[in-house]
């Protein structure tokens, strides 16, 4: 009968020890799964900027935990917000949406586990040497580990509420036109289906790019549901918005990355990026009218689907 060999052997090690950069911080790996039986992997941001924001992640194989060792954090999750100091230990459970960011104007520091372990080498994977300038991460680098370590990157983190406010009325105010149209494509990104509905009225028209008739609230629900499964991360940021009368224009970009069918393309798993133009007529606070035309061909281009010398859309649906 064989007998499980356990490695008992004492690890130690301390901030002497070499630290490197992850997502340009200072990070020292303090015990991996090969130093704790697979129980765990434990790091340290050795120092992060005010206004450091990680992005909004699901874990799928390892829970995550954090204790904040000195300044001041927010953590997010599940679009729940909350503040933690020096001193504070917060929970992150896998297959639930987490993120934080450094609040205030002071750097922050903090321990990070995860178990069991395996995390470590998702880290190690993206680590540069400590002597390179802290800048943006390579998104597409990011993209491509995290599908292989069980990680999925929904994007920025959803906006904290102010003070006394919900995550839906803080920066999703109804004051205005643009406010409402920011309060809708907050509802997309967010994928807080309950407020997207609610502010479409109950004729609601959809008219866009690829589709061959307009699409009432179930189809375009249906649309929303479809294209939020094949692009899980996908994000609408809005480069410009103006009002006008009963009109709110707005011109974005959305990027994502192609995890599940779309239009009978098995998923790739490439970045995409494409550019839009839409235009929503408001009746009594609610959207009644949608026209969107977006570069439907760059899209179809990007996860593979154009053939030929003059490709044409398809149908979106």
């Amino acid at each position: 009968m064989s007998t499980l060999e356990i490695n008992v052997t004492p690890y130690v090690n301390t901030r002497d020890d070499s630290a490197f950069r992850f997502l340009g911080l200072p990070t020292v790996m303090r015990s991996t799964a090969e130093t704790t039986n697979g129980a765990f992997g434990l790091l340290e941001h050795l120092s992060m900027p005010p206004g450091f924001a990680s992005p909004y992640h699901t874990h799928h194989r390892e829970d995550e935990a954090f204790y904040v060792l000195a300044g001041e954090l927010a953590f997010v999750s599940d679009r729940k917000w909350q503040r933690a100091g020096a001193g504070t230990y917060v929970f992150g459970p896998r297959e639930v949406p987490h993120g934080f960011k450094v609040v205030g104007d002071t750097p922050a520091s903090m321990l990070l586990l995860c178990a069991p372990g395996g995390f470590e080498k998702f880290v190690l994977e993206l680590s540069e040497p400590l002597s390179a300038p802290m800048t943006p991460p390579d998104m597409a680098k990011l993209m491509a580990a995290a599908g292989r370590f069980g990680i999925d990157i929904l994007g920025p983190l959803p906006e904290e509420p102010a003070e006394g406010m919900t995550a839906t009325s803080a920066s999703c105010s109804v004051g205005d036109l643009k406010a409402l149209n920011h309060r809708w494509i907050c509802a997309f990104n967010e994928r807080d289906w309950e407020t997207e509905r609610a502010l479409r009225d109950d004729d609601f028209r959809a008219i866009m790019s690829g589709a061959p008739e307009p699409l009432d609230n179930a189809a375009w629900s249906d649309f929303m549901q479809h294209f939020s499964t094949a692009f899980p991360d996908a994000r609408i940021t809005v480069e410009a918005c103006v009002s006008e009368g009963d009109t709110v224009v707005s011109r974005w970009t959305l990027t994502g990355t192609h995890r599940a069918a779309f239009q009978g393309i098995a998923p790739t798993d490439r970045p995409v990026r494409f550019n839009g133009l839409e235009f929503n007529r408001v009746v009594e606070g609610r959207f009644v009218e949608h026209v969107s035309q977006f570069d439907l061909v760059s899209l179809l281009a990007q996860i593979g689907a154009m053939t030929g010398s003059d490709p044409q859309p398809t149908a979106l649906g």
